[in-house]
């Protein structure tokens, strides 16, 4: 070390840095995009630390740690509440910052505003790339036509009641306990048969679990549909519902889906795609409810006009009846009068040839040996006959005969 040069201290030398820093950058604040890892939000102490990075081609080429200070912390509310994203690693964002230097922490910046439409440019610009990755990619299962997407899985036909529901959900999570609660305790007494696929529903992991579980319930080929939720809490970190595993899993599924993923703001592509999006799992479970109630009211309906259709039929067959019994009888009324009457003539013709209106007209009975003669073959010469007249018999002996 040479003479002429006096060491001073670290932080002495440290306190030049920070001075000049101050002087060139001062209270000035500046907007940059980076991306950010390391996140630690303490809330309870009123504060929050992470990194911010830079990468080319994957490879990190800046870094610097950041804060948030109390003043300032409410912001990340506002940006979850505003993107539906937690406020996490591995996000792009448009913050504000100033450069904050002390000798004994060192540099580090200090975040004043975290711009959330960036964030939302970002979220809408990832869905769109996803999208048109499934329409390329799967055009049978996913597709856009007049302004907006289809999915094979909105043409599934759903059943007319669907009481065996295949859930995928955290076990235990608000959101879970929701849905189980108000179809549990739905108005109608329904009866719901619900079978939980536990799952992580959010996190790095989210994506792959949700679309293994609904894989896995299509192979199984027992369920009447498939019902997603996810609420309760902050409505952040959505991002498993927008991943192309779920929605691409979600499109392709051979039961129908019905989503209640419980974000107010955003619809996920989970939803998009799905068969039957709904906003919450309270609202997903009313919705099915009132499915078996339509149902249920649809079958009162039939009973009463079944039975309303067979009085009818029953009283249309009677009317028929009366009229076919009226009918028949006077048919038979008319068929014994004709009878009668060809009795009649029948009596009357035999009244005619009864052998004393016989007599009466003038004829005579021939009989020998008390039996009628009706051939003069019969009868010989010397024989004595008797001849019955209207008024009288007279016996006869026979001289001679002639025949024709």
């Amino acid at each position: 070390m040479s003479n002429s040069i006096q060491p001073i201290p670290l932080s002495a030398f440290l306190n030049v840095v920070e001075h000049s820093l101050d002087q060139v950058f001062g209270d000035r604040q500046f907007w940059v995009i980076a991306e950010t890892t390391d996140v630690k939000v303490y809330k309870d102490r009123g504060y929050a630390f992470l990194t911010l990075i830079e990468k080319a081609d994957e490879v990190v080429v800046a870094s610097v740690g950041a804060a948030i200070w109390r003043n300032n912390l409410h912001k990340v509310w506002q940006f979850e509440k505003t993107t539906g994203t937690s406020f996490s690693k591995n996000l792009k964002l448009a913050l504000l910052v100033s450069l904050g230097y002390n000798a004994k922490y060192g540099l580090r910046l200090v975040i004043h505003e975290i711009d959330a439409s960036f964030t939302l440019g970002q979220i809408s610009q990832q869905r769109d790339q996803t999208l048109q990755f499934l329409c390329e990619k799967y055009p049978d299962k996913v597709w856009f036509r007049d302004g907006r997407y289809y999915s094979a899985n909105q043409f599934v036909k759903r059943p007319k009641v669907v009481q065996n529901i295949a859930l995928i959900a955290a076990d235990n999570s608000d959101g879970y306990r929701d849905f189980v609660h108000e179809l549990q305790n739905n108005p109608y007494k329904i009866a719901f048969q619900i079978t939980l696929f536990d799952v992580q529903v959010q996190g790095d992991l989210a994506a792959a679990a949700i679309s293994k579980a609904i894989d896995q319930i299509n192979n199984l080929q027992q369920f009447h549909a498939i019902v997603l939720v996810r609420g309760g809490g902050a409505q952040t970190d959505f991002s498993a519902f927008d991943s192309h595993e779920v929605s691409l899993s979600v499109a392709k599924s051979q039961l129908p889906v019905f989503t209640g993923i419980g974000h107010e703001r955003n619809v996920s592509i989970a939803d998009e795609l799905a068969n039957a999006p709904l906003k919450t799992p309270t609202k997903c479970a009313n919705y099915l409810v009132e499915l078996a109630a339509e149902f249920l009211s649809w079958l009162q309906n039939a009973k009463v006009e079944m039975i309303q259709r067979v009085e009818r039929f029953l009283l249309v067959k009677t009317q028929y009846n009366q009229q076919v019994l009226q009918q028949f009888v006077k048919s038979a009324q008319w068929n014994l009068q004709q009878r009668k009457q060809v009795l009649l003539n029948i009596k009357s013709q035999l009244n005619l040839l009864q052998p004393i209106n016989t007599l009466n007209r003038g004829y005579a009975l021939i009989r020998k040996n008390a039996k009628i003669v009706e051939s003069i073959d019969e009868i010989s010469e010397n024989e004595i006959l008797e001849i019955q007249f209207k008024d009288g018999i007279a016996q006869v002996i026979v001289n001679h005969k002639l025949k024709n």
